[in-house]
C-alpha cells in the first residue's frame, strides 16, 4: 500500500536558505508581492489642542531632515512560495510553538520577527528592551536549534562563517 506524501515531504526544501522561507512566508502572510505594509494605531495618551496640533504638523512640514521610521520603505521580497510550500514552512512554526522551553521560544521569537515580519534588530531589541547583541544572539541559536532539528536546512548565517572559518585557515 502506498503512503500518503504530506506536504512536508513534497517540498523542495533546497529551493531555498532557511532565512529565505521565512522572508518568502512573511511576503505570502502580507498576501501579495510587494513590501509588506506597517499600520500602527495608537491610543491617545494625553489630548492635545487644536492649536498644538497645527503646530506639530507645521513644524514635521517645515522640517526637510526629518524621516518617519514607518514611512520608510524597505526593499520587499517577491513571494514565490505556492500555497502548499506556504503551509510547509508554517507548519514549522507551529510545531515550533508546541516545544515548552522558554528560552526556546525567544530565540524563534526573535527569528519570527527579524525573518518572517521583517523587523530590524535594532526594533526588536527596543521593543524588548534589550541590547542588539543579545537579539543577535538569539537569532543565531534559533538557526542552530533549527538546524539540528532540521538538517537538510540551508542557514546563510552559517555558510558566511563557515567561509569566514576557511579563509583564516588558508592564509
Amino acid at each position: 500500500m502506498n503512503a500518503a506524501v504530506t506536504i512536508m515531504q513534497s517540498t523542495d526544501w533546497k529551493k531555498f536558505s532557511f532565512e529565505d522561507w521565512c522572508r518568502q512566508l512573511g511576503a505570502w502572510i502580507n498576501g501579495d508581492n510587494e513590501t509588506m505594509v506597517r499600520i500602527v494605531k495608537t491610543m491617545p495618551t494625553k489630548r492635545i489642542t487644536q492649536k498644538q496640533k497645527e503646530a506639530l504638523l507645521a513644524m514635521y512640514m517645515k522640517d526637510e531632515s526629518f524621516i518617519d521610521r514607518l514611512c520608510v520603505q524597505r526593499k520587499g521580497v517577491c513571494c514565490e512560495l505556492n500555497s502548499n510550500e506556504a503551509r510547509a514552512i508554517h507548519k514549522l512554526f507551529l510545531d515550533f510553538q508546541m516545544i515548552e522551553d522558554e528560552v526556546v521560544q525567544d530565540w524563534l521569537s526573535s527569528i519570527w520577527s527579524h525573518y518572517v515580519m521583517g523587523n530590524s534588530i535594532r526594533d526588536i531589541a527596543k521593543s524588548n528592551e534589550t541590547y542588539i547583541a543579545q537579539v543577535q544572539q538569539d537569532i543565531k541559536c534559533g538557526l542552530a536549534f533549527i538546524k539540528s532539528r532540521y538538517p537538510h536546512f540551508i542557514i546563510e548565517k552559517f555558510i558566511k562563517v563557515k567561509n569566514q572559518i576557511k579563509d583564516i585557515e588558508s592564509t
